[in-house]
């Protein structure tokens, strides 16, 4: 069987388009994309999803239902309709066959909670009906008559706008936010170290931790790997093993390889 493989953002891709938010909403949404796969599409579309702290919207724009498989224990559930993804502890392969038309809202780590008033342990490793969340039905109806990628993307915004005008990011949030920024970044600059990101910040580990649980409910060390790791295998994928991956933060390829397998039960190589 497919394993699928994971797509990472500046990989161009003939069925997915990718856009990046306006800058009014660029402190919630990560970005949007959409999964387009033509009815005449011979092979299915095999994705893989890291685990990660994003949570996810899926506006369905088809009736064709596609599969998504929790390779950690091997649980396969069929998809139809507009969906909420939590953020993600195991590694996911999704299934999209011809006739799939959906198109994703990505939030950044603990933003969408601070929307709809949940906290992300709250919906870890979630797969359910939008509905749940929000009037699914309404998005649907504006985005499936959208003509293109882009007036979708437009037409999302203006309804998130209206929605985060009245979101307050407390200071305690902000400092997550900042701290993820500084993870981010940890390829480019390998001082930003936990150490020196709260004396960046101006602010105690055990603060910080406590931050990081009330927001997201893991700790900074986790989201740290977390993030890390995405990186890393973007690296991998790009120059393979011989890559000095001190530069991503870790001591040698052996620690990624050993990070990769605790989080994925897979090989760097089958992702």
């Amino acid at each position: 069987m497919n394993q699928g493989r994971v797509i990472y953002e500046d990989e161009a891709e003939p069925h997915f388009r990718l856009a990046y938010p306006s800058p009014a909403l660029a402190v919630f949404v990560e970005y949007y994309f959409e999964v387009n796969q033509p009815a005449t599409l011979s092979n299915p579309l095999y994705l893989n999803a890291l685990p990660n702290l994003a949570n996810l919207v899926c506006i369905s724009l088809t009736t064709q239902s596609w599969l998504t498989i929790n390779q950690k224990n091997g649980t396969v559930k069929t998809i139809q309709g507009s969906r909420f993804f939590g953020n993600l502890t195991d590694l996911h392969t999704s299934i999209y066959p011809a006739g799939v038309h959906e198109f994703y809202v990505k939030f950044k780590p603990g933003m969408l909670g601070k929307l709809l008033r949940f906290q992300n342990i709250e919906v870890e490793n979630a797969n359910t009906d939008l509905s749940a969340f929000i009037r699914s039905d309404e998005w649907e109806d504006r985005l499936q008559t959208a003509a293109s990628f882009n007036a979708r993307v437009n037409l999302v915004e203006m309804m998130l706008l209206q929605r985060t005008q009245a979101v307050e990011l407390d200071y305690r949030f902000q400092v997550v936010q900042r701290t993820l920024h500084y993870f981010a970044k940890q390829g480019i600059n390998q001082r930003l170290n936990l150490p020196s990101i709260c004396r960046e910040l101006g602010v105690s580990y055990p603060s910080l931790h406590r931050y990081f649980t009330e927001a997201l409910g893991y700790s900074p060390k986790y989201c740290q790997k977390l993030l890390r790791f995405k990186h890393a295998l973007q690296l991998y994928k790009r120059h393979g093993s011989r890559y000095p991956f001190e530069d991503a933060g870790y001591t040698d390829f052996s620690h990624f390889l050993k990070d990769t397998r605790q989080l994925t039960q897979r090989l760097p190589s089958d992702l």
